[in-house]
């Protein structure tokens, strides 16, 4: 079973412009549930309101309210960010915020909307970081916009799959490219490919257990399920680490998987 989010974002703002500056948090997050990088490739904010502003956990980032508090894991005074709804590649997500949609200026894949952190910061002094764009206090320029990854960001398909959230707040992708073939992602909070050490995965199907085992080229790992036929539906098991437990997951696919373009 995938377990929903506890106090955690997964959303920012887009295509509300002005209009955004009169409405508090909870109502900018519930317009978002209907639909870092570089400065020197942030995208321009001329005729763009400011999200507003929401108060986070400096230990616990997943952490997300709409007002100054205490952290509810850990008990740390809550810090204030904005965040932005922006376009970016999935296989590029630290290099690439755009405005509007397109295509990755790196790989051509097609853009998708994602949610990042806004600051402002100085082009010479990287340590300065404000939530209000304004100037330097160290030597007075204006401050240009930056964009850094969020845990949970990022919740889109990178390979044509179905992508969800463990219990653990990481993330499997599960894609049926061709007849009798399965492949499984991993990735972290940050939806970031990895796998993690002592991650092992399989296929239950009955009385069988077909294990998921990495391929020979590619970050991805593959399992072999000779009857499957469209529309196929596969029960995963997994497990992170080896303190964790082995979570369920259940994958439903209608067509083959097909990688984005």
């Amino acid at each position: 079973m995938v377990l929903p989010l506890r106090g955690i974002v997964c959303s920012g703002y887009g295509g509300v412009k002005a209009a955004m500056q009169h409405v508090n948090r909870r109502q900018f997050l519930a317009t978002l549930a209907a639909v870092a990088a570089p400065p020197s490739r942030a995208p321009q904010l001329r005729d763009t309101a400011l999200p507003p502003v929401s108060w986070t956990c400096p230990m616990h980032p997943e952490v997300v309210d709409d007002e100054r508090g205490k952290c509810p894991i850990c008990g740390m005074d809550l810090t204030s960010l904005r965040l932005d709804l922006v376009w970016s590649c999935q296989l590029h997500l630290d290099a690439v915020t755009e405005r509007q949609p397109g295509r990755c200026r790196i790989c051509g894949r097609q853009l998708v909307k994602i949610v990042k952190a806004l600051s402002f910061t100085c082009p010479a002094h990287a340590k300065v970081n404000e939530i209000n764009p304004g100037r330097c206090p160290i030597d007075r320029r204006t401050l240009v916009a930056k964009y850094s990854l969020r845990p949970h960001g990022d919740h889109n398909p990178k390979h044509g799959g179905n992508f969800v959230m463990a219990p653990n707040n990481w993330h499997l992708e599960a894609t049926h490219p061709a007849a009798s073939q399965f492949r499984l992602y991993v990735y972290d909070d940050y939806s970031r490919p990895f796998i993690p050490k002592g991650f092992a995965s399989r296929i239950v199907a009955g009385e069988r257990s077909i294990p998921f085992r990495p391929a020979p080229r590619g970050s991805f790992l593959q399992a072999h399920l000779a009857d499957a036929a469209l529309p196929s539906t596969i029960v995963v098991k997994a497990r992170f680490e080896d303190a964790q437990p082995e979570y369920h997951f259940d994958f439903q696919f209608y067509d083959y998987s097909k990688e984005p373009k």
